[in-house]
């Protein structure tokens, strides 16, 4: 009996987000946008690096609307903001600029990712 209970307490949290909101999804693409986010910041040309700004861009609008889908509101905003300099970072004129813009990005995605981590879906 106390293991049920145990289980019912454990499952409640789940059990209160959205049903097929995509929450894992959106999880998949905040680590997707940190790889091309890397990648870009690791490109030895600015076009290579652009493109993986796009992808970047691309990844974390995905992600920052399946978190707000799934209730949470304070993580999306946090994604948009990464997703934000993410779009700034194609139009860099220069690499040096294209890797701190991505760099900042990438500092955006992990309070993002530390928030979640931390206080759950908010």
């Amino acid at each position: 009996m106390i293991r049920v209970l145990a289980l019912l307490l454990l499952a409640a949290p789940a059990m209160a987000q959205a049903p097929r909101c995509g929450f894992g999804l959106g999880l998949e693409g905040l680590r997707g946008a940190d790889r091309h986010l890397r990648a870009g910041s690791a490109a030895e040309g600015l076009l290579a690096g652009r493109e993986a700004a796009d992808a970047a861009a691309a990844a974390l609008t995905e992600a920052a609307a399946r978190l707000a889908g799934c209730g949470c509101p304070l993580a999306a905003e946090q994604v948009r903001e990464a997703a934000g300099l993410a779009e700034q970072a194609r139009s860099e004129a220069g690499p040096d600029r294209l890797r701190r813009t991505l760099d900042r990005a990438r500092f955006s995605l992990g309070q993002a990712r530390e928030r979640l981590d931390r206080r759950g879906c908010s």
